[in-house]
């Protein structure tokens, strides 16, 4: 096995490189979760809290009174208010700072919140700043800070100190602290949660059942102990995550090495066919040679798999280091499991593909080693036609079946594993494609192509299963990226086409500098007053619970706006119904049709704790799933529960002008037009699709290892007649154009039904994602057009070693090969 794995080696490099690959993407994401759960865990667990009673809304903080009637009770030895308020940091350029400014600042204290690094605490007219906020700002302790508050107004203190922060529960972590008693006059004189000490454990369990006696409303209590398990589960949970979604792309990556590696053996058995003969027929078993083949590639399997353990735990650390924030500091990990998991992945995957090679290797009969031209016994492929034709014609059926835009959950994964089907049909049936492609394309140029296309094509035709499994790495990986493109280009179409029926043209909008932030009612007052704008509305989105008679819904979101505001700004494209929201609701056409709602109906909704309203629907507008689920008449909503405020929309003549001049010194406050705001929600949407492509690149660059490969093993099949073309008076440069021009063809299949297949799947994807009909779809056409030219620029590059070395093979060695 040794000897014929050394014979081997220049043939096993591509095979090599595929599980490579594979496995240091799988070490690879072990090694990023894992540092960035250690990194965000902190350091050791804070010591210094027995009971915290946190407020679970901000409205619901604890007043100075109410923390002092806390720390009355018997046994607190140490009391400690947290305030937690809007704090914009501007950076050093005036641009704001990359950390989102809702619950940004705090106030400073001398709990274990804080770790000084640097300078010292801040007294009144000083600040001190996260480590990693401060290098991403610019700032450092001596310079002059700006920061804007929640009502707008700005301070200018100088940094006095730098800190790193050790949070407690799942609070989220400040980036700035004001002096304490400064933070009351800043922030707001509430604090988000009252943290006490106590002298001992019995202490403890009585203090928790007072506290509790004592703490109402939209409050909890918690032990130090249950906030420090529940950062610790948090942060695990959050790594799971991130591996979670990691992993899918490294198992794509390993499907696709799966066919190089398949091809390869499938190559390498048939060019040893004598040699299993002959081993058969001085008695070996069946078995015996199976088992041998398996020994072979579990040794493959550890040799790549070691390799790509290293290469996977160098990515890790080198992308790690690349992405970190500057002034942040990782604990790098390496997981003992990750390393073990790559292992497995590698030696698993490298022998479930080698398995079919195995068998066929295996039932050579003895009698073979006689024959000079002995070959594998080939199954039919009838039962691999069923096989694809039943996969095929169901998931045509599934989508067909869940092709309305009303899909439940269950009609999405009935949907999806649809397109599946689909996909993996036609990849068993890759076969038999290739055959019904290649064979007119071979007519066509028997008629009108050259003799180097004529050789070409008849190359990649003689041998199907080998051109569809060279080619079928390349339909995965274009697929994959195509797919997900044709959602991208769904998810524009749609959101430019809603924005646009919804905001009508010079519409001015107000929306908060970083997404995900929200705005404060003091830019809502702001936006009014100001000169130009005739009318305002804004739209805020929460939570809430519904229910359609005695039929709970779940919890979808609402909008709580002024009627005749919303009405004077923003053209609601109602599809049935009135759009008159003083009369009732008016709910998205998908939420409606996924709850078997329609207009006339009653919702029950819960607005608030305790606060119920039953409203009637009175009409149902078209949008997204983006979107909110209601809209509804603020006045039916308090105040305080009318949720995230998320943009300002202002009509008038003036008003674009009048906007910018009055937040012209607000970074954190963002000013724009209906253009901007389609552009701003695509953005965003392309670079999660920017990220996609690049992790399905490990796929594209596995499948261009697997031309290459059996391009090569097929000019090492292809000896001797390469050697008889040579006599016959063919040159260098004719042998390399036939090999290139074989090379272009089995990349353009494997291409076009990447394409194909993708488109489809992308279809699918953005009907199920977005509640889309099926069809029209958009198809983005530059990306088709990129993946074109691409393959053909892959056959071109995967054929230049093999071409060159087929075209320097020794004339009368290549006839005399048997």
């Amino acid at each position: 096995m040794l000897r014929d794995l050394r014979a081997h080696k220049g043939r096993l490099a591509m095979m090599l490189a595929a599980i490579v690959l594979g496995v240091g993407f799988m070490v690879a994401t072990w090694v990023v979760s894992d540092s960035t759960a250690r990194t965000a865990g902190g350091g050791a667990a804070r010591t210094d809290v027995a009971i915290c009673a946190q407020a679970l809304e901000p409205e619901s903080g604890f007043t100075p009174a109410e923390r002092d009637r806390l720390a009355a009770l018997p046994g607190v030895t140490r009391t400690n208010g947290v305030r937690l308020g809007y704090a914009a940091l501007v950076a050093a350029d005036g641009k704001l700072a990359g950390v989102w400014p809702d619950r940004a600042g705090t106030g400073w204290d001398d709990s274990q919140r804080f770790v000084l690094a640097d300078g010292r605490a801040p007294r009144a007219g000083e600040l001190a700043l996260g480590e990693q906020v401060a290098a991403a700002a610019g700032l450092t302790v001596g310079d002059t800070a700006r920061v804007i508050l929640a009502d707008g107004s700005s301070v200018r203190p100088v940094v006095v100190g730098l800190f790193t922060y050790r949070p407690l529960g799942a609070e989220p972590i400040p980036s700035l602290a004001f002096a304490g008693d400064e933070s009351a006059v800043l922030l707001g004189d509430r604090f988000d949660r009252v943290e006490l000490a106590t002298a001992s454990a019995a202490d403890e369990t009585r203090l928790a059942l007072q506290v509790k006696s004592i703490v109402d409303g939209e409050r909890e209590v918690r032990t130090g102990a249950e906030l420090t398990a529940e950062r610790e589960r948090m942060v695990a949970d959050n790594a799971r995550s991130v591996r979670e979604v990691m992993l899918v792309f490294a198992a794509v990556a390993l499907v696709a090495g799966m066919f190089v590696i398949a091809n390869t053996f499938t190559m390498l058995v048939a060019q040893r066919t004598r040699q299993f003969a002959l081993l058969r027929a001085v008695g070996a078993s069946a078995r015996q040679v199976r088992v041998a083949v398996l020994t072979e590639a579990a040794v493959i399997g550890v040799l790549g798999s070691t390799v790509g353990a290293v290469l996977g735990v160098l990515l890790g650390i080198g992308a790690l280091a690349a992405f970190r924030p500057e002034g942040t500091t990782v604990a790098y990990t390496v997981s003992p499991f990750g390393i073990a998991a790559g292992y497995l992945a590698g030696v698993l995957v490298t022998v479930v593909s080698a398995y079919g090679s195995a068998r066929r290797g295996a039932a050579v009969a003895p009698v073979a080693a006689l024959r000079t031209d002995a070959a594998l016994p080939r199954r039919a492929l009838l039962s691999r036609a069923i096989v694809g034709g039943v996969l095929v014609v169901g998931g045509v059926a599934a989508v067909a079946a869940t092709s309305g835009v009303d899909l439940d959950n269950t009609g999405r994964f009935v949907s999806m594993g649809g397109a599946i089907a689909v996909w993996l049909g036609l990849v068993v049936l890759a076969p038999f494609l290739a055959m019904a492609a290649l064979r007119p394309l071979a007519t066509l140029v028997g008629w009108r192509g050259g003799p180097t296309a004529k050789l070409a094509v008849r190359n990649a035709l003689r041998d199907p299963r080998r051109t569809a499994a060279t080619a079928s790495a390349l339909t995965v990986g274009l697929g994959l990226v195509c797919g997900f493109a044709v959602v991208g280009e769904s998810f524009a179409n749609v959101a430019g086409a809603t924005t646009r029926d919804q905001v009508p043209a010079g519409t001015t909008v107000v929306q908060p500098a970083l997404d995900g932030s929200r705005l404060g009612p003091e830019v809502v007052t702001k936006v009014r007053a100001t000169p130009g704008v005739a009318a305002a509305v804004a739209l805020t989105r929460a939570p809430v619970e519904w229910a359609a008679g005695d039929r709970p819904l779940g919890t979808t979101s609402m909008s709580p706006v002024d009627p005749a505001a919303f009405e004077r700004v923003l053209t609601m494209p109602v599809v049935e119904g009135s759009g008159d929201l003083r009369r009732g609701a008016v709910v998205l056409r998908g939420n409606a049709d996924l709850n078997r709602l329609d207009v006339g109906d009653t919702l029950t909704l819960t607005v608030a704790p305790g606060v119920t309203r039953r409203v009637p629907i009175v009409g149902l507008y078209r949008g997204w799933e983006g979107q909110p689920g209601i809209f509804l008449d603020e006045a039916l909503v308090p105040a305080e529960h009318r949720g995230v405020l998320e943009a300002v929309y202002a009509a008038g003549s003036g008003a674009r002008a009048g906007l910018d001049a009055a937040f012209a010194d607000r970074p954190d406050i963002l000013v724009t037009d209906r253009d901007g705001l389609v552009e701003r929600l695509v953005k965003g949407f392309e670079l999660v699709l920017a990220v996609i492509y690049a992790m399905f690149g490990a796929a594209l660059v596995i499948a261009v290892f697997g031309v290459v490969n059996t391009l090569a093993l097929s000019v090492l099949e292809r000896t001797r007649e390469i050697g008889v073309l040579r006599a016959l008076g063919a040159g260098r440069t004719f042998v390399r154009r036939v090999v290139r021009r074989e090379s272009i063809v089995i990349t353009c299949y494997g291409g076009a039904l990447g394409l194909l297949v993708g488109i489809g799947v992308g279809a699918v994807m953005q009907h199920v994602m977005l509640l889309q009909p099926l069809w029209p779809v958009g198809v983005p056409v530059p990306m088709v057009a990129i993946g074109v030219v691409g393959m053909v620029l892959v056959g071109v590059l995967a054929a230049v070693w093999p071409a060159r070395r087929a075209s320097r093979a020794d004339i009368l060695a290549a006839v005399a090969t048997e």
